[in-house]
């Protein structure tokens, strides 16, 4: 036994090393398996004893018992809270903040060489998550898709955005600290981060385009002073400037082309169609397709009788995104300039049919790849939402909704918050006594992990956990570590738009990620 138990010390290590590249490998694709692997490192940390070494490190290195009152947090206001079932769920999701820095801190930290083939199989992944992707998106596969972002079938589309900005900053770090002598390497590196940025746009994900960009923003910020070459060195210096400013020059564009309306004189309009039907107006209604009034030459009764001939979905029926197949027929029409009559319906092609089936209200929907129909579909959500339009369905406005409650929650319960697990109930009774507009299933939480903590924790509890995320960075002195300072960005941003730490995958890919780049790695083993 105590053979066998020696033997099993002299290779836990390169277990331990398994176990973590097997957690990073499957983030993209399985719950259970990260779940399984994080069981297997805490076995396997337990295994190995040399306890009272361990432990000794634990509590002499203060950055990881500063760490580790994140979870004390949740577990100290239990004493506030009501639901424990909630409580104890989101503790156990949890545990990877209280597991992963232990085990990895008191751990032997890994050199360049074990962090580059770690991260090495986790692009691999990523990468391959990507290809299983494009190959549902080209409709290769029998697998349905009511929205571009359902391509992404084993996690949410935007963790998984956030996984691709890692994987594309990491391997532009090693193209640029491989030198200038451009080896084979180098170029793999180059076309896979062109391939990730395109899957970005295929992905249309606005959340991991702008963390992408303000994260390589900061880096390049941190990092210039590091450069030799001063011609790269105005290069990024011109970047940090041109990158906002042109972002900024696009969105104003898109806004200004959205709000460029048709001017029109409601005493000159046609009354009826060419076959003698009334036409239908409303002239205080606001909704605008590419700058087409929606509401304009509308004649139902033609478009009825014309799109049952050519659809197998009834007129008054659902589309496949299950919203009214009546409304996404006009508002497309709107968006191509045609009269919503059997004239116009005559001019859609069967390509233009099958995508109203489909549930595509906007040609530029259809016509357009990458962030364009993005935008659109953004400025269209706020401006519905400014004219009390309604939110549901609309993935920006009703995270505004979700923010608005979340600040109600947080005045109520300012310094103390409302209890670890009360947050869904507090939800729920709030959806009950107010008229929101958004449907049973889309009655979900924050989608803020700031305001999430604070309406849970309150202010004291907040600062706590803040204090805790960021204290340790001083502490350990990794301001000027490219990896960490790349992952603490990306968690930090995703907290702005996410409730990142609320799900296995986002609280893992996190406090793996962090911990690994904090405590795993020895000095200067990640600046490569």
């Amino acid at each position: 036994m105590i053979k066998l138990l020696r033997l099993y010390r002299s290779i836990s290590q390169y277990l331990y090393f398994g176990l973590l590249t097997i957690l990073a490998v499957m983030l993209p694709y399985s719950n259970y398996v990260v779940s399984m692997c994080e069981i297997g490192l805490l076995v396997n940390f337990i295994i190995e004893g040399d306890y009272k070494r361990r432990f000794r490190s634990i509590i002499q290195r203060k950055s990881v018992l500063i760490f580790l009152c994140i979870y004390a947090v949740h577990l100290l206001w239990l004493i506030g809270t009501n639901d424990f079932g909630f409580a104890f769920e989101n503790l156990r999701i949890k545990l990877p903040l209280l597991i992963l820095p232990v085990i990895i801190a008191a751990s032997v930290p890994f050199d360049q060489h074990w962090i580059k083939l770690l991260l090495k199989f986790f692009i691999a992944s990523v990468i391959s998550a990507t290809l299983v992707s494009t190959v549902i998106y080209l409709g290769l596969t029998p697998y349905h898709i009511n929205d571009v972002r359902d391509i992404s079938i084993f996690i949410s589309s935007i963790r998984f955005s956030l996984l691709i900005d890692i994987c594309i900053l990491v391997m532009l770090n090693w193209v640029v600290t491989e030198g200038w002598k451009i080896n084979r390497s180098q170029v793999i590196y180059l076309i896979l981060v062109v391939w990730l940025i395109i899957f970005l746009m295929i992905l249309k994900s606005l959340t991991g385009l702008i963390v992408l960009v303000v994260t390589a923003l900061v880096l390049t910020l941190v990092f210039i002073r590091t450069v030799k070459f001063q011609f790269l060195k105005l290069g990024l210096i011109v970047l940090l400037f041109a990158v906002p400013l042109i972002t900024l020059v696009i969105i104003n564009s898109e806004v200004n082309k959205f709000y460029n309306i048709e001017k029109v004189d409601y005493s000159t309009l046609d009354k009826t169609t060419k076959n003698g039907n009334p036409y239908q107006y409303s002239e205080n209604d606001r909704n605008v397709e590419n700058g087409h009034k929606v509401w304009l030459y509308v004649c139902q009764p033609e478009l009825r009788k014309e799109w049952n001939k050519r659809s197998k979905y009834n007129y008054d029926s659902l589309d496949l995104r299950q919203q009214p197949l009546r409304f996404t027929l006009i508002r497309y029409m709107t968006s191509k300039g045609l009269r919503k009559d059997s004239i116009g319906l005559s001019k859609l092609t069967p390509w233009d049919i099958s995508k109203i089936e489909l549930g595509y209200s906007n040609v530029i929907f259809v016509e357009n790849w990458g962030l364009k129909p993005r935008i659109y579909e953004v400025i269209w959500e706020i401006d519905q939402y400014k004219h009390n339009y309604g939110v549901n369905k609309h993935s920006v406005t009703q995270r505004i909704v979700y923010m608005q409650i979340a600040l109600k929650l947080i005045k109520e319960n300012f310094w103390f918050g409302i209890g670890t697990g009360d947050l869904p109930a507090a939800y729920a009774q709030y959806y009950k006594t107010h008229d929101t507009g958004l449907s049973k299933e889309r009655q979900f939480h924050t989608h803020n992990e700031f305001l999430r903590v604070f309406a849970i924790f309150g202010l004291i509890g907040l600062l706590i956990i803040m204090a805790s995320f960021i204290l340790p960075v001083f502490l350990e002195k990794k301001w000027f570590s490219y990896y960490f300072i790349m992952i603490f960005t990306i968690v930090f941003l995703s907290f702005l738009n996410e409730d990142t730490l609320e799900t296995q995958i986002g609280v893992t890919f996190a406090t793996l990620f962090y911990a690994l780049f904090l405590w795993g790695t020895k000095n200067h083993a990640d600046d490569n």
